[in-house]
């Protein structure tokens, strides 16, 4: 939806200079007539910033002159005192209210006080504005209903109250003639949709009333007058639902229809079809279900098609090769299924392509290098198979790819094809090649911002290939049999905040080259991007890269030594796991200096000493464990380390905490007993220990006779049996 704001902006920009030309502008030079010098200077008087409070004060008399400020001679008679006719103040940093002041320029047509700073409610004084046609009001901190007053604008022709903080329903407004724009999103409007306020023109072209609270089904009957006329139609972020309306395709001149995050469900009609001059087709997060209707053919200027997050089945429909204009394709996140039979040569606009999350199978299609264009491809979650095409080399625009969780063969060859899109900076292959050995000649790359090649099951060591990819801001290598150390060149690595290496085998110390990764000593943005692709991570989605925390991730190894005191150095680190290895020696108080951590897991590791004290400095911290080691001494008190749970320090068998037994006691606690043995106690049954203890001998001792019997070894106990008898006859003798 971004990348579609600049679109409405045009045609916000373009519609201004139209109004302006036709209201006949021009600004005199002789005084403006003294009511109006006066509600200006009221309203200037409102407010608490701003370029005009300084401007407007040097020329006190002629008000025509000041900035924003245009007016207009009724008759043309030069005699009489000009009328402000256009107050036009947007982005001046004015802060204050709205003066009601304003309500007594009763000549004005066009007020605009655009991307300011004003708050309060909209003065119901400017019900008075009658000739009023333009009025915009976006991008303040306005509150309160606005029902009224805007219901007295008759001749209003352009209304944006957009990116306020307006609330209430607009059922009272209705009877605009000659309205062509209507725009009240991002606000807190309730109730249902109100047909009457554009039933009254016949030549609507812009209705937004996205991002509100709006309930109910959709009724374009009052659009039947201007269903030739309608251009725009913006309802998304709403509660809306039930299915769409017949009448919707009616609307031929339509070229934006967005109806996102809401709740509307049943199939799209074939009678969209009609819809000819359709650009963008916004209708993500909705219920919609069954098939794709196959008319795409008809939409011949369509340039956006984003229906992601639904629930469409079936077939991707092969009239989409038909859309020549089309820019972006995203249906992720549905039940779509089969192979991709689509020709992409019929779309060499198309820039981004997300089929993620579906079940589409079979091979890639080769008439996606057609598409010289194409930026990013996300075909992650399905159930393609076979290999990376050789002419994927061809994709010189591509920047993203994500193959991830599908069934792909020949990681070798895969790497040796895509080593040849000069551009890539985002290569998702994780859950794929399952098994291989991870190539080690490779080159190329050297654009590469992120690398995913986890849960694989790969062989082999970190390859040195990837040495050359300095740009490397993402990393993740986890979950596979990768063996070896961890390579020292990770540490020039200028722009890694991400490293997961968990779940495989790697062995030797930590290079202490890793605590020289200047994106996590430095303060740095990670800004990088990819848009509409989302990146998965242990079932969580992220819509990019730097929205990971900064994090170095080495669980389950067999890495072994101390842990670098020099790792005070990583100032911008937020999490930092050595869980499950071999790491020996103390905990460094060092750790402590690192002030933005939020995790840190040194649990099932060989680590011996205490817990640093200076440890509750970190303020930040939100999981703490260091369960399993050879720890002893009290745990320190204070800050977050009261908040973590018992099950942080288990297995440390000198480790003492004040709050669960306090340091010193010789007191040993009791034993947990479970609900369900508590029930066995009682003054005539046998203690639950005393059940057990007879329960577990009981058991060894049929373990071994068993073993005696069924290993054939009866000989021997037979005979141990016999001497025990002859003993005991002995001494009865005796």
């Amino acid at each position: 939806m971004v990348g579609l704001i600049p679109m409405t902006c045009l045609r916000w920009a373009f519609f201004a200079c139209f109004v302006c030309s036709s209201l006949g502008l021009q600004t005199l030079s002789q005084s403006c007539d003294p009511s109006d010098l006066l509600a200006l200077k009221e309203f200037a008087g409102n407010l608490t910033n701003g370029s005009i409070i300084t401007s407007w004060s040097n020329n006190n008399s002629v008000c025509c002159q000041w900035d924003g400020v245009v007016c207009g001679n009724e008759g043309n008679n030069d005699s009489v005192a000009s009328r402000v006719t256009m107050l036009i103040l947007p982005n001046k940093g004015l802060k204050g209210i709205i003066s009601s002041s304003l309500g007594r320029l009763d000549k004005l047509k066009l007020l605009d006080l655009s991307s300011n700073h004003f708050e309060g409610v909209l003065p119901v004084e400017l019900v008075n504005l009658k000739q009023l046609e333009v009025l915009d009001l976006s991008h303040n901190m306005l509150t309160g209903r606005v029902s009224q007053v805007l219901s007295g604008l008759k001749m209003i022709r352009s209304l944006n109250v957009s990116s306020n903080s307006f609330s209430g329903d607009l059922l009272e407004l209705g009877g605009f003639p000659n309205l062509a724009v209507f725009n009240v999103s991002n606000n807190s409007f309730t109730g249902m949709l109100n047909s009457k306020i554009w039933s009254a023109s016949n030549g609507t072209e812009i209705l937004d009333l996205s991002m509100n609270h709006f309930v109910g089904s959709l009724e374009f009957e009052g659009l039947a007058n201007c269903s030739s006329s309608i251009k725009e139609l913006h309802l998304d972020v709403n509660s809306l639902s039930g299915h769409l309306p017949d009448s919707l395709y009616s609307f031929s001149s339509l070229q934006q229809l967005s109806l996102s995050e809401n709740y509307f469900s049943g199939q799209l009609s074939k009678e969209l079809s009609k819809l000819t001059s359709l650009k963008n087709l916004i209708i993500f997060e909705n219920h919609f279900s069954g098939e794709l209707p196959n008319v795409f053919g008809n939409l011949t200027e369509l340039e956006f098609f984003i229906a992601n997050s639904n629930s469409f089945s079936g077939p991707l429909p092969l009239s989409l090769a038909l859309c020549s204009k089309l820019h972006v394709l995203d249906v992720r996140n549905n039940s779509l299924s089969g192979s991709i039979d689509l020709n992409f040569t019929g779309l060499p606009s198309l820039g981004t392509l997300v089929l993620s999350c579906n079940h589409f199978s079979g091979p890639l299609p080769i008439s996606l290098v057609d598409c010289h264009q194409l930026k990013i491809v996300n075909l992650a979650r399905n159930g393609f198979t076979g290999q990376v095409p050789e002419s994927f080399a061809k994709l010189k625009s591509l920047t993203f790819l994500s193959l991830s969780n599908n069934s792909f063969v020949d990681l070798f060859r895969a790497l040796s094809v895509l080593q040849q899109c000069k551009n890539l900076t985002t290569l998702i292959l994780s859950m794929n090649f399952i098994g291989e050995e991870i190539p080690n000649n490779v080159s190329g790359f050297e654009s590469l911002i992120v690398l995913g090649l986890a849960n694989c099951g790969l062989k082999g060591h970190i390859p040195v290939w990837l040495s050359s990819s300095n740009k490397l801001q993402f990393l993740d290598l986890s979950w596979n049999h990768l063996d070896g150390s961890i390579p020292p060149w990770i540490g020039s690595m200028d722009d890694l905040f991400y490293l997961d290496l968990s779940n495989n085998s790697l062995t030797g110390e930590i290079p202490k080259n890793l605590t020289e990764l200047k994106s996590l000593i430095l303060s740095s943005n990670h800004t990088y991007s990819a848009g509409i692709p989302t990146i998965f991570k242990n079932h969580l989605q992220y819509k990019q890269a730097s929205s990971f925390p900064p994090s170095i991730v080495l669980r389950n190894n067999m890495i072994n030594g101390t842990i670098p005191p020099e790792v005070r150095r990583w100032k911008q680190l937020h999490v930092l796991d050595l869980s499950r290895n071999n790491i020996s020696g103390i905990i460094p108080s060092s750790i402590s200096e690192i002030g933005n951590l939020e995790v840190l897991d040194l649990s099932s590791n060989d680590l011996i000493g205490s817990i640093p004290a200076s440890f509750v400095e970190l303020t930040f911290l939100s999981k703490f464990n260091v369960a399993y080691n050879h720890l002893h001494g009290g745990v320190p008190t204070g800050g977050q380390f009261d908040t973590f749970p018992a099950s942080s320090f288990d297995g440390n068998q000198g480790l003492c905490r004040e709050i669960d037994l306090p340091c010193g006691s010789s007191i040993v606690p009791e034993p947990v007993i479970p609900p369900q043995l508590e029930e066995l106690e009682s003054p005539f049954a046998f203690g639950w220990k005393v059940v057990l203890i007879g329960y577990g001998t009981g058991l060894i001792i049929g373990l071994v006779l068993g073993y005696i019997f069924c290993t054939s070894k009866y000989e021997w106990f037979e005979k141990i049996y016999r001497m025990r008898l002859k003993r005991v006859e002995i001494r009865r003798a005796r």
